[in-house]
Order: structure tokens, then C-alpha cells, then sequence
């Protein structure tokens, strides 16, 4: 099988979708959808008796063109929210990786610098000698207020990632990461949204983490309808899950559970669906193949 890579451009499905759905209302619109009964007379003179046998053979044609083009706009923006969201839910992890070592290279610097001050505010006692060779002490400072080449200031802590691309106007994406950290600078806290800055698609994700590998996932999907999941460490590396979907009014749709192991792990985590007819063996419901799709317009860009 050749080697190829696979392009999608969900923004072009979406706006497919669109145009479909707005080609089939200009066929609802049309004078001869939606005819209760055949034109008379009265309407239309003496075209009338032409115009209801166009109707008699077109109406139902017409009306299957139309059912066609909805069911054709809703696969466009299906696929199109389905392919956003992949490559959403792999930016979001870049998004967090990229805050988190932001706020690391911060804390370095901090350090640098607060060990730094602290030397400039403290001396200790040194001898010396006079040029008569004559003994005495005093006060050196452990390091020079006024050293060009002192540490700068870290300046505020990050408390985050931000990424824009416009390009020539097409392709907008707009994902924005707020974090918080723990004092060993790891996150305990992260809140992420991804979108196409007002085009129709957005993505968010939330999640609080515990010790012990525990932590909650709350996705928002573009449609409305949410993600929960939660996953409960026991300290050694193993541990549960259990994955909650809903839809955009709230109600619960399903609901999976896991057994996990490795959750300390470099790997990462391995987990089983403990319904042993489930299909889906991952616990996220999705390929554990890592990238993006191609040209992606979520600023990860690699090839899926």
C-alpha cells in the first residue's frame, strides 16, 4: 500500500455544510416547494395548466433533492467538528506542555535570581592585610549588587499559553491556556479552549489534578455536548476511570468504566474497558495514535 499522508480541511467542510444547507432553504423557497394543492386559473391564467404538470413530475424530485442536501450538510459538519476536535484535543495537550515549560524556564529564573539577591544582602568576614603587613578583617559581600551580568528579574509568573494564527485570513484559529501550579511547578489546573475565532468551532477542556495521579477532565465539544472524565489513582501506578458523556441539554447518554495500570508511568497509562463487548479498549474513545491531522488549524500541524 503506497505511503501517503491525508489533508482534511475541517474549516472548507464546514463552510460545504453551510453552503449546502442554504442551497437546500433556496429550494424550500421556491415557488413550487411547498404547494399545497395545483395552481388555478385564476393564479396564473393561462400558463396554469403547464405549471401544475411541471409540478405533478418535479415537486417529489425536488423535495428528495432537498431531504439529500440536508442529510449531505449534516455529514459535512459532522465530519467537520469530528476532525476540529481531534486535532483541538492534541493542541490542547501541546497548549499545557507549552505553559508548563514556560512556567518552568520562569522558575528557574526566579530562583536564579532570588539566590542571587540574597547573596547581594549578606557578607561574611574575610582577613586581610595592610601594606605594612599588618592584619585586619572586615565585611565582604557574597556577590555584587551592581554585577552587569547578575540575573535579570523573572518578572510576573505565567500563568499560561497563548497561540493566534490568521494567515491570510483563512484558517483562523485562536487557543488560549489559563494554569495554575503547584509549588514544585507542577499543573494543577489547566483550562483550555480551542477555536476558529468566531467561525462556528470551538473546543474547550478543563481539568483539576490531585496527588496520585487523579485528576477530572471536563471536554465541551463543539456541539454542546460534554466529556466528563474521571480518574482515580491508588498511588502505585494503578488505578480507575470512568467516562460520562452528555448531551447539549445535560442528559446522560452513556457512561464506561476502566481498570488502568502504568498511570506513573513515562509510557503513560494502558486501560481496559470493563465492558468486555466494548470495542473501544483506550478509555478516550479515539485512536492512541498521537499528531494532528495535516495542515491542522489548531497550531499542532503534523500528519495524523
Amino acid at each position: 500500500m503506497p505511503d501517503f499522508d491525508v489533508a482534511i480541511d475541517y474549516e472548507l467542510l464546514r463552510q460545504l455544510a453551510a453552503d449546502t444547507e442554504r442551497l437546500k432553504d433556496q429550494l424550500a423557497d421556491s415557488r413550487l416547494m411547498g404547494h399545497e394543492s395545483f395552481y388555478s386559473k385564476r393564479e396564473l391564467g393561462g400558463a396554469f395548466g403547464h405549471v401544475n404538470l411541471f409540478l405533478l413530475h418535479w415537486s417529489g424530485p425536488w423535495e428528495n433533492a432537498r431531504e439529500l442536501l440536508e442529510s449531505l450538510s449534516g455529514t459535512y459538519k459532522v465530519a467537520s467538528q469530528k476532525w476540529f476536535e481531534l486535532d483541538a484535543s492534541f493542541a490542547t495537550q501541546a497548549n499545557v506542555q507549552a505553559a508548563a515549560w514556560y512556567h518552568s524556564a520562569w522558575d528557574m529564573n526566579k530562583k536564579a535570581y532570588d539566590s542571587w539577591k540574597w547573596l547581594t544582602e549578606h557578607s561574611i568576614t574575610v582577613h586581610a592585610w595592610d601594606k605594612n603587613g599588618h592584619e585586619y578583617t572586615k565585611q565582604q559581600m557574597l556577590a555584587d549588587p551592581n554585577d552587569p551580568n547578575a540575573p535579570k528579574p523573572p518578572g510576573l509568573e505565567p500563568g499560561g499559553y497563548e497561540y493566534y494564527h490568521d494567515g491570510d485570513g483563512t484558517n483562523k484559529v485562536h487557543n488560549s491556556t489559563q494554569a495554575t501550579f503547584d509549588s514544585d511547578g507542577k499543573v494543577k489546573s489547566s483550562d483550555t479552549t480551542i477555536d476558529d475565532m468566531g467561525g462556528g468551532l470551538s473546543y474547550h477542556e478543563h481539568t483539576d489534578h490531585w496527588d496520585d495521579n487523579n485528576y477530572t477532565t471536563t471536554i465541551t465539544h463543539t456541539d454542546g455536548s460534554k466529556t466528563v472524565i474521571e480518574v482515580h489513582g491508588d498511588g502505585n501506578g494503578n488505578g480507575s476511570k470512568i467516562v460520562t458523556n452528555t448531551d447539549k441539554d445535560g442528559k446522560t447518554v452513556d457512561v464506561s468504566s476502566y481498570t488502568g495500570s502504568g498511570l506513573n508511568s513515562y509510557d503513560g497509562a494502558k486501560w481496559t474497558n470493563n465492558d468486555p463487548n466494548a470495542e473501544d479498549n483506550d478509555g478516550g474513545g479515539e485512536d492512541d495514535d498521537s499528531g494532528g491531522t495535516q495542515n491542522s488549524n489548531t497550531g499542532v500541524g503534523s500528519t495524523f
